[in-house]
């Protein structure tokens, strides 16, 4: 995975990638696992990426967003490229969806992955698997 990951300069991330620039420590992301790419993430997730943060904030107990927490999301918005909606993108979320997974947030990024044509980069083995049962094109997704 990582030789894999050494040879790509651009990727899509999925939100568990992102959240380390918000001070949120994920467990299995090395810091410099992304250092020098280009990254990219489906607007449509900010979203999600927003909700978990708020999560993290609230398990801190505390009364207000952390400074540190603002300035990573102001980092994200300005240094991740943001795909837009396109227009294959609702026939791709809702053939995933009618075929089964749940998470909305999931089939966006996976659409975002087949309108780009970006490698993806997930830690979500059960959706990897479930992309593989249905038949779903998986070689640019890449499982950390």
């Amino acid at each position: 995975m990582e030789k894999r990951l050494a040879k790509l300069s651009e990727l899509i991330v999925d939100t568990l990638f992102l959240l380390p620039f918000v001070g949120v420590k994920v467990r299995c992301v090395k810091e410099d696992l992304l250092e020098g790419k280009s990254l990219y993430y489906p607007s449509l997730m900010l979203t999600e990426l927003i909700a978990v943060i708020i999560k993290e904030v609230k398990k801190l107990k505390i009364k207000e967003v952390p400074e540190d927490v603002i300035k990573g999301l102001s980092y994200i918005t300005a240094n991740v490229r943001l795909i837009p909606l396109d227009q294959t993108d609702i026939s791709t979320v809702f053939q995933i969806i009618n075929t089964g997974w749940n998470d909305i947030f999931d089939a966006i990024l996976y659409s975002a992955y087949k309108s780009t044509g970006l490698p993806l980069l997930t830690m979500d083995k059960s959706f990897y698997d479930f992309l593989n049962a249905k038949g779903l094109e998986t070689r640019g997704v890449i499982l950390t």
